[in-house]
Parts: structure tokens; C-alpha cells; sequence
């Protein structure tokens, strides 16, 4: 697995590769989990209509057919949690993350690669017929990887609407569907429960009982990021996941 930092960097797309922030060593080094911000995906199956809340990838408004594709955890619906890279490196390595490579819908001479839940992994393979594995063939001639210093951009872009970097090289790193597929009829077994859901809803009441069992504040009440069980997840020295977990983390 390679990791960056930079949106604009060769790694992306030519092998399995996941993007966090751009932080200091003292960051890296702490106890705070590094959340992957690109490279890890989630596959949605939905019906294309012009109710539907995902967009169509096809035209402005709903086509009417069914789309899969590959989706950021915060653009799936219901919103998928966010994957810590510790946490990558110890599901790929167990086999519960795959690495999926495939064809870009956009452009057929263009790969992706993507890290995703093997349950997703299973299912896009039965519904598009993709084995997901790297081809032999080389990449493109007219997209070498190289690693040489290159001369920043100087020019002044004050005033221009769109955002602007001075890196010569294009962003790589695209937050649009991987992997898109289109369907006239609806795959077997569409409907998916969400894998690894972040959103923890609690009424009032039974926030305040949960936050006097475990002697906390209520807003200090959150997810465990494995199991979305309710615990005591922010303030001063609290743990991420449950006991529960972190038992059967360290049985593994």
C-alpha cells in the first residue's frame, strides 16, 4: 500500500494507494488516528430517477435506468464512516479490505485503483462481470510516472474564480464515481444495508441515560468507529472504539 499526501501525485491510480492529511511529524507520531481522505470507496446500486438524492452521472436529470459506481464514504447515502489508516493497514492485510482495479468510465485508456470492503468487492463483481485484478499491460506512453523536481508555477491567479495550485502536474485524485456502470434492469439483490454506518441518532432522553451510565457529558456520547456503538467517544482521553472491539482487536 502507498500513502501521500499530495492530490497530484503518480502513486494515485497506478497502485492500491490511500491519501491522508498533509500533517506534521507530531501528528503522525501522536495517538490521534489518521483519516484516509482518498483511496478508500464504498459501491452504491441506486434507480436513476428525479427523486432520487444521488445525482445522475449521465445527464442533468434522471435517466431511469440503474447506476453502480464507487463512491467517497461522505458522498454515500446513508453516509458510510470514514476508514483511519491503522485501521486500512490491518483489514487489507485480514482481507476484509480489497484492492478493486478497473477502467475508467470517462476515459477507457485510464485505470483506477481503490480500496473497498470485500462484501462490496463480491457484490460489484457479480453485477458487472469485473474481476478487479491489475491488468499486465504498461501504463499509458503518454502518462510516464516520474519523480523528478519540478519548477513551481509563479504566475499570479488573483482574482480567478476557480481554485489554483502551483504544482505543474493535474490532480489526480478525483472526487467524482469510480467504476461507473449503467443497467436496464435492476441487479439481483440491490438493496444494501449500510457496512459501516457514522451517523449515531439518540433522543434526548435516551442520550442523557447512556451519558449517566458511562459518567459523561451528553454531547461527549458518540460512535465506536467499528461497531457505532454508543460510548464515551469525545473529550480528554477518550477511546475510539468500545471494549468490545478492542477485546477482539487484540484476540486477532
Amino acid at each position: 500500500m502507498w500513502v501521500t499526501a499530495d492530490v497530484t501525485s503518480d502513486l494515485i491510480d497506478r497502485a492500491p494507494w490511500a491519501r491522508v492529511d498533509d500533517v506534521p511529524w507530531q501528528r503522525i507520531t501522536s495517538p490521534l488516528a489518521m483519516i484516509i481522505r482518498g483511496g478508500v470507496r464504498h459501491l452504491q446500486i441506486w434507480k436513476c430517477t428525479t427523486a432520487s438524492e444521488l445525482p445522475c452521472p449521465e445527464t442533468a436529470e434522471g435517466c431511469d435506468r440503474w447506476h453502480s459506481g464507487w463512491f467517497l464514504p461522505a458522498l454515500c447515502i446513508p453516509q458510510e464512516r470514514a476508514t483511519a489508516l491503522d485501521e486500512l493497514i490491518v483489514t487489507s492485510a485480514d482481507g476484509e479490505h480489497l484492492a478493486v482495479h478497473s477502467r475508467n468510465w470517462q476515459d477507457p485508456r485510464r485505470t483506477f485503483y481503490v480500496w473497498a470492503l470485500a462484501r462490496d468487492v463480491l457484490r460489484w463483481r457479480e453485477i458487472t462481470g469485473e474481476s478487479g485484478l491489475a491488468p499486465e499491460s504498461r501504463p499509458a506512453e503518454d502518462e510516464p510516472v516520474t519523480y523528478t523536481e519540478q519548477v513551481l508555477d509563479s504566475s499570479c491567479r488573483y482574482g480567478e474564480e476557480r481554485p489554483h495550485t502551483s504544482d505543474p502536474r493535474p490532480q489526480r485524485e478525483l472526487a467524482s464515481v469510480a467504476g461507473l456502470h449503467t443497467f436496464d434492469h435492476p441487479p439481483d439483490h440491490t438493496l444494501l444495508e449500510p457496512t459501516r454506518p457514522i451517523a449515531l441518532r439518540l433522543p434526548p432522553r435516551e442520550r442523557l441515560t447512556i451519558a449517566a451510565e458511562l459518567s459523561c457529558l451528553p454531547w461527549e456520547i458518540g460512535p465506536c468507529m467499528l461497531c457505532a456503538t454508543p460510548i464515551h467517544r469525545y473529550g480528554p482521553r477518550s477511546p475510539k472504539v468500545c471494549s468490545n472491539c478492542r477485546a477482539s482487536i487484540t484476540i486477532r
